[in-house]
């Protein structure tokens, strides 16, 4: 019997006497046995006893939404090692605390070709640029797990030379599979808002999307982390600067979503949100914050704010709703979710704002919708996630690389999408938009990605309507 064959043997003695009490005397002359004889040394037996514990601590720590794949819990690839390339990661040897730090990096290009009277529709107040070249995301953070159950994440963001606070949070998981979060971060609406910016599909989010959605605020949330449904809810508040001039306002939000089937290759989720905000007041002119829903037209290398450009005064309160349905099999899939939003207008401060400019309405409605749908011409299929409500990272069936004649994956897709802010607190300030984008995606990795849309678009305010197009891609590299 060769060392590497006794060495095996003595580490299931090492077992056995750990599950056999009975034996354990037998086990440890055994042991002794092997030492004498030069098989193992004394050295190799501690080590091979503290893994043999490391291993059992390991079983016996079972954090919160690991086998789905949420991403704080998700444990290293290889158990037996502790630091992981090339995305930075390290964990205790019990699997109990866990490090791993995170960021992206996008660059966008565009270049637009609008009608004469786009301007007026968007009224910028100048002349558009031809084409534009930004930064447009740089972010950089860290997150983890503390004591198997404490979950945490700090992520900045440096775009445009300033520095904002993305994420920044504790939450407890709990045993049942949830969790309650405590900080700064996404309030729960919308399923397209709620997939990251780092596996969204073309390089904004939808003009109904971007225009009404919600956002980070400070605030409390309790999330669940199930095989196939999601609920989330939440209070949170208005803003993380501390301002003694105003009466800050707050929001209730919840979102819902199933997945009635849910196979590895194929998917079907309906999903539901709804949040209501209370607007703000500041005191010492006695007048409501503005509220501000605006979108672009499809990538910021261009700023032209077709929607919203100006903000509503005046509102005492606002209700979004939303309903959400996406399908995919195999490498088909596609999404389409519809988004409302009602204002109840405070009358009296409305008109101290605007006098004769104000709306006569009590209520408005503004609202919107997409549909978008894509193909992998690579055979991959979309990464969907039941436990979340929303689209994970792509990974390619092949990587790239030349030198092996393969070339990542490819994506075409394809959205529509409308905007209609018509009715606004403002006379003749409402504005409409309708979009058109199709995208290639190339997945050169799991990490790196360039996209490449084509929109057409038509903007529409009082009696100007016109189109344009632009023309966008990114680069995009996440660890």
């Amino acid at each position: 019997m060769n060392r590497i064959s006794i060495r095996s043997l003595a580490v299931l003695g090492l077992l056995w006497a750990g599950s056999a009490t009975a034996m354990a005397s037998e086990t440890e002359s055994l042991i002794e046995l092997l030492i004498q004889k030069g098989v193992i040394t004394a050295e190799e037996l501690d080590a091979l006893r503290r893994e043999s514990v490391a291993d059992q601590e390991r079983e016996r720590v079972k954090l919160v939404g690991s086998e789905l794949g949420y991403e704080p819990t998700a444990p290293l690839r290889d158990d037996r090692v502790t630091t992981q390339v090339p995305r930075f990661a390290v964990e205790s040897a019990d699997g109990a605390d866990r490090f791993r730090m995170r960021g992206r990096l996008q660059v966008d290009a565009a270049r637009q070709n609008f009608g004469s009277d786009i301007q007026n529709v968007a009224r910028q107040g100048h002349e558009f640029p031809e084409y534009g070249l930004i930064l447009r995301r740089i972010r950089l953070g860290a997150l983890g797990i503390m004591r198997s159950n404490w979950e945490w994440q700090i992520e900045m963001d440096f775009a445009e030379n300033e520095v904002d606070i993305a994420n920044v949070y504790m939450a407890y998981l709990f045993d049942h599979g949830g969790r309650l979060a405590v900080g700064h971060f996404k309030e729960p609406f919308g399923m397209e808002y709620a997939t990251s910016s780092r596996y969204i599909t073309f390089m904004e989010r939808s003009a109904a999307s971007d225009a009404y959605k919600v956002n980070r605020e400070p605030g409390v949330m309790y999330e669940t982390l199930q095989p196939n449904w999601y609920l989330g809810v939440g209070l949170f508040g208005n803003g993380i600067d501390f301002d003694r001039e105003v009466r800050e306002g707050w929001a209730v939000s919840a979102r819902s979503s199933f997945a009635p089937h849910l196979e590895e290759d194929s998917f079907v989720h309906l999903g539901a949100g709804i949040n209501h905000r209370r607007v703000g007041l500041d005191k010492d002119s006695d007048e409501r914050l503005s509220v501000r829903l605006r979108t672009r037209e499809g990538t910021r290398a261009i700023d032209a704010r077709l929607v919203g450009r100006d903000d509503l005064e005046g509102v005492k309160n606002f209700t979004r709703m939303n309903a959400e349905f996406a399908a995919g099999t195999g490498p088909l899939w596609m999404q389409a979710e519809y988004l409302r939003v009602e204002f109840d207008l405070d009358r009296e401060r409305l008109l101290d704002a605007l006098g004769n400019n104000a709306t006569d309405a009590s209520s408005l409605t503004q609202d919107g919708w997409y549909l978008q749908g894509g193909y992998f011409l690579t055979g991959e299929t979309k990464n969907y996630r039941a436990f979340s409500g929303d689209f994970g990272q792509q990974v390619p069936n092949q990587l790239f690389s030349p030198r092996n004649g393969t070339w990542g994956a490819f994506e075409v897709a394809l959205r529509y999408s409308v905007a209609d802010s018509l009715e606004h607190t403002r006379r003749g300030r409402g504005q409409k938009l309708e979009s058109w984008t199709a995208g290639l995606n190339w997945y050169l990795t799991p990490e790196v990605l360039a996209k490449f849309n084509i929109i057409y678009l038509e903007g529409e305010r009082d009696v100007f309507k016109d189109d344009g197009w632009v023309f966008g891609g990114r680069f995009q590299y996440i660890f």
